[in-house]
């Protein structure tokens, strides 16, 4: 006789043939679709737009177009407009979330031009860097823009508007890829230039002909260091933060009921 109660493992969905066990094998979250979130969508856009101004107005402040397209800043700052307009698309539509593999990197990135800049080791002006002069109104928007408004929207965004636990311990090694090929290309660019061109090295910490080569490559072992900080610290905080509540969806007082 059969029990009833028991698994019969001709009718499992481990054994199942064709369509059926097609979508038996198939997890949910690979066919459920994603709930468009407008507002989300919205904010991002007014990120992605901050950071093409800031962009932009640096860009137009420089009558050195190379020089100003080197800096961090600048790189930084388009590569999140980019992505932050691309992950309104992709929210707004109710697609899959942009990799965190990438959103992570860029927020990564532009908190550390901020912290580079509020700490005082990128400043804008002649030969300091190369972004251009920040004292005039313009300049100033564009350094607000690049350095306080589009990271503190970045962290918001983050933490308020992303499902947390999605950043891996291998992501931190990959985020650092970018910023050491930047550090070789900064030195090696500088090299290149004739001595004395305005914003020839993008922090003076970096400039050999200040420090000499050995301090020089001990200031660029910090700044590795200090970015493997940063990003480990990103990591820990997203694994410990609590999930963001989204609009419309609780779960029953009794702990027991449906989401409602």
């Amino acid at each position: 006789m059969i029990d009833p109660t028991r698994s019969d493992p001709t009718r499992s969905s481990h054994y199942a043939t064709g369509p059926a066990g097609a979508s038996a094998l198939t997890p949910s979250s690979a066919v459920a679709p994603h709930a468009r979130r407008p507002l989300a969508a919205v904010l991002r856009v007014l990120l992605a737009a901050a950071a093409a101004t800031g962009v932009a107005l640096e860009i137009g402040l420089s009558a050195d177009l190379p020089r100003v397209l080197s800096d961090f800043s600048v790189q930084a700052g388009a590569a999140f407009a980019l992505c932050a307009l691309w992950s309104a698309y992709r929210i707004g539509s109710g697609r899959r979330p942009v990799s965190p593999r990438i959103t992570g990197a860029l927020l990564l990135y532009v908190l550390a031009a901020a912290l580079l800049r509020h700490t005082h080791l990128a400043q804008p002006g002649a030969g300091g860097s190369t972004l251009p002069d920040a004292s005039s109104p313009t300049g100033t928007v564009a350094d607000q823009l690049l350095h306080t408004a589009v990271p503190l929207g970045a962290v918001l965004d983050w933490l308020l508007l992303t499902t947390p636990r999605q950043y891996r311990l291998r992501h931190t090694w990959q985020w650092l890829a970018y910023p050491v090929l930047y550090l070789l290309f900064a030195l090696l660019r500088g090299a290149l230039l004739t001595p004395g061109t305005p914003g020839r090295y993008p922090w003076p910490l970096l400039n050999p002909a200040t420090h000499g080569y050995p301090t020089v490559l001990l200031h660029a072992l910090l700044a590795f260091l200090a970015l493997s900080l940063l990003a480990t610290a990103l990591l820990a905080i997203d694994q410990f933060r609590p999930t963001p509540p989204r609009p419309g969806y609780r779960i029953s007082r009794s702990g027991i009921g449906p989401l409602k």
